[in-house]
């Protein structure tokens, strides 16, 4: 498969992203067992991200593990999570990033684990220039919230500005989507999209 062109907007002379939008949703999401919701076809976090991308007409973008060892139940994926946390791992993803010179706001969102971003997603941030980007972070959680998502992503990516977040707890992402839209949508108008 190959990548996809950049597109540019006639009625603007600048280059845009993919699909002639300034905005990118890079998330990480997973499937399988999920603490409190049981068994699900489509990730929380990828509900949120799409919801963001379908209000703001942004490009999106899904970390997909290069070597997909998570495993689909609960208790199984969170010993994974933790042993990644503990050793610092920055697991390969497949892909990369659209070129994010033609971005000037990215919006990141993963589920939270163990308190803090998936490993994989430091991956993300130490393998991509974000310098100058306004940066956005979004989680789906079962009781975390946002758990410094907003600090974390300061720290790993300090040349950027990064805005408030937003953080959903996950059943709310399978059971309440009308609910999450609402909330995704109020806080986007707050950011001013």
């Amino acid at each position: 498969m190959s990548e996809p062109e950049v597109r540019t907007s006639e009625d603007t002379p600048e280059e845009k992203g993919i699909n002639g939008s300034h905005i990118l949703v890079v998330y990480f999401s997973r499937t399988g067992e999920q603490y409190t919701v049981g068994a699900i076809d489509k990730g929380n976090t990828a509900i949120v991200a799409e919801m963001i991308a379908e209000q703001t007409g942004a490009d999106l973008f899904e970390v997909i593990p290069a070597d997909d060892h998570y495993p689909m139940t609960y208790d199984a994926l969170t010993d994974v999570a933790k042993r990644e946390q503990n050793e610092k791992a920055r697991p390969a993803y497949v892909g990369s990033l659209p070129d994010l010179s033609q971005y000037d706001t990215v919006f990141i969102g993963a589920p939270v684990w163990w308190g803090d971003w998936p490993m994989i997603l430091y991956t993300v941030f130490e393998n991509n220039d974000f310098s100058g980007k306004k940066l956005i972070p979004f989680s789906t959680h079962e009781g975390s919230g946002l758990a410094g998502f907003d600090r974390k992503l300061a720290s790993a990516c300090p040349d950027s500005e990064v805005l408030d977040g937003l953080a959903v707890r996950g059943n709310d992402a399978q059971n309440r989507q009308e609910q999450v839209r609402d909330s995704v949508n109020g806080w986007l108008a707050e950011l001013g999209y």
